[in-house]
């Protein structure tokens, strides 16, 4: 998902810029538009930065509000708001008060509003205005009683400058009329890191991403709040992410790639997403940086010929050889390498598969990776011809004698975390036993992502273009070409016919 961070945008005529932005869903009834759009009365870019990040607080925190049950306001809280309108008035104009006769004129002009009952016209901005900077939301009664009171406030304050416009600075009686302001009790919620993951998660959900990563990203989030001692999502700041970031890497050892792709990858898109949803006012991230230095390699990420062959010819023996294991993490581990060696698919999407997912056209059987299966990375189904030598090995007749559903495992109804799926734990298996059973030790190969690396090796050797080898793996290339015309199963499996028969033999074959 793309974020477009919220930015000045200047008149196309005139020049001026201004404050525009999208107002949440859920706020657009209470609104009553989908859009506000506000002049900040410059054309100076420097300017108008500064403008639009003031006004984009105060219109944060107002729909912060705006989400923000009400609750009524006691006649103490009501009187103690008004002084801050009294003493506004009083200190803005202490040194030069100007002439008595305009603050009579003023208090002239209050009494006859009051008599005219514009009460709201004149006073309704300023008591919103109280409301707001006290992070205050409340019922329509006590507003109005907060309206009548500003009035009182304001015909006592022009009282109080008609004297001291006359040169009398005697002790305001005043003074003391007003009782201290404590914190209302309606402050708006605290964002906390929760909040701002849901918003992620609610959208990402939405979007048909990996179902998978929701718990990922929890795990950071949670470890982040941990180290924090708290999850407010508003006073976390640059220097708590870099020292988090500091700690992972020096006390626990972790990788700089890992903690920059990571941790801090899961801590910065909740925040932009907080940060495009107007739920906060800076992003704490913006500047932090994880240097990764550049990855030595010291062998392929695919497997060689030989792992290939070693790890082949183990899923070929005795089933009593494959280890200690259920049947079904048996026929895992006896079938999985052999797919992921013809398809290059991932090994998540070969555990998921189902009965229904292979199938005939034109004669050529395939498979089909699907999200209706499970966890697809792309979010996108893709068809993937069967090589023959998969026939051959009777692939389809063990499909064909597996009841209708997932092929290596027994779905239940067992709760789960998400991503922890049993696909993924047949996966796990797999991996596992690639290492104690097959004896592929060597930690800087993947046991099971490597065939995916090796697929493209191969492919590179028999000059299978990089747009089949695309359409095979379910990799997209990002170009507009890419998505015209179709990968037909015949192109396709012309294709496949180019890879080169894995020639691995063993005592007993195993299905």
């Amino acid at each position: 998902m793309v974020l477009h961070m919220p930015r000045p945008f200047k008149h196309p005529k005139t020049g001026v810029y201004y404050f525009r932005m999208r107002v949440p869903v859920d706020l657009v009834g209470a609104i009553g538009k989908r859009e506000i759009k506000i002049s900040l009365g410059t054309k100076e870019p420097a300017a108008a930065k500064e403008l639009f990040s003031a006004k984009e607080q105060q219109v944060t925190k107002h729909w912060r509000l705006l989400r923000t049950k009400p609750e009524p306001l006691s006649q103490k809280q009501i009187v103690a708001l008004s002084g801050k309108v009294y003493r506004k008035i009083i200190e803005k104009f202490d040194d030069e008060p100007g002439s008595p006769q305009l603050w009579r004129n003023i208090i002239s002009l209050a009494e006859r509003v009051a008599a005219d009952g514009n009460w709201e016209q004149w006073y309704g901005p300023s008591a919103d205005e109280l409301l707001l900077s006290e992070d205050t939301v409340t019922d329509h009664e006590s507003r109005e009683r907060l309206i009548q009171q500003v009035h009182q406030t304001l015909l006592l304050a022009a009282a109080q400058q008609v004297k001291k416009a006359e040169g009398d600075y005697s002790p305001d009686p005043n003074a003391n009329r007003f009782p201290p302001l404590k914190p209302m009790g309606t402050k708006a919620k605290a964002v906390t890191l929760t909040d701002l993951f849901k918003l992620w998660e609610r959208d990402h959900l939405a979007d048909n991403g990996a179902q998978g990563t929701p718990a990922d990203f929890l795990q950071k989030i949670e470890d982040f709040k941990k180290h924090l001692g708290h999850e407010n999502a508003e006073t976390v700041t640059g220097l708590n992410v870099s020292e988090y970031c500091d700690m992972l890497r020096h006390d626990r050892g972790l990788s700089a790639n890992t903690v920059n792709g990571k941790y801090l990858a899961a801590i910065r898109i909740i925040f932009r997403v907080g940060l495009a949803k107007s739920r906060i006012k800076a992003d704490p991230t913006a500047n932090i940086k994880v240097s990764v230095p550049k990855a030595i390699k010291e062998r392929p990420k695919s497997f060689t010929d030989a792992e290939a062959k070693v790890i082949l010819a183990c899923a070929l023996g005795d089933p009593s050889s494959l280890g200690q294991m259920s049947e079904l993490n048996k026929l895992a581990c006896r079938w999985v390498p052999w797919i992921c060696a013809y398809t290059g698919a991932r090994a998540g999407e070969i555990t998921q598969l189902r009965r229904e997912d292979f199938s005939e056209e034109y004669g050529i059987p395939f498979l089909k990776i699907t999200p209706e299966a499970g966890s697809v990375k792309t979010g996108q189904y893709r068809m993937v011809p069967i090589h023959p030598h998969l026939v051959e090995l009777g692939l389809i007749e063990f499909v064909q004698s597996r009841p209708q559903g997932p092929l290596f495992y027994i779905p239940n109804d067992r709760k789960r975390k998400p991503g922890h799926t049993q696909a993924a734990s047949v996966r796990g298996k797999v991996s596992d036993w690639v290492r104690d059973v097959a004896k592929i030790t060597d930690r800087r190969v993947q046991p099971n992502h490597a065939w995916r690396h090796r697929f493209k090796t191969v492919a590179r050797d028999v000059d299978i273009a990089p747009r089949y080898m695309d359409a095979i793996q379910g990799h997209e290339d990002g170009s507009a070409s890419s998505d015209y015309g179709e990968n037909t199963m015949k192109a396709l499996y012309r294709e496949i016919l180019k890879l080169p028969k894995y020639d691995v033999k063993a005592k007993m074959r195993a299905h």
